[in-house]
């Protein structure tokens, strides 16, 4: 008897995407902190405190975002234990 349990690779997939933005949003925040010298202070304190807000926000939505996808994980692991009578 073959089991699929399709519902495992999407929640892998989504953490690793999860983990991939969490990247990304992490080089937003450590561009925007490294920014000096060159511009109006106005205009640079203006893009700067934005642009590490953005990365902040995303940092957080991707933590949401692995949580849930693990949450995916998890739950597919207690199905696929439940069909075939093992409990860890």
């Amino acid at each position: 008897m073959q089991i699929n349990n399709t519902s495992f690779p999407y929640g892998q997939q989504g953490l690793q995407r999860s983990q991939d933005r969490l990247d990304l949003a992490s080089q937003k925040v450590a561009n925007a902190s490294t920014q000096t010298l060159g511009q109006n202070s106005t205009q640079a304190n203006a893009r700067y405190g934005s642009a590490i807000q953005d990365g902040l926000l995303e940092a957080k939505s991707s933590e949401l975002e692995a949580k849930a996808n693990a949450r995916v994980i998890d739950a597919s692991d207690k199905t696929i234990g439940r069909l075939i009578d093992i409990t860890v």
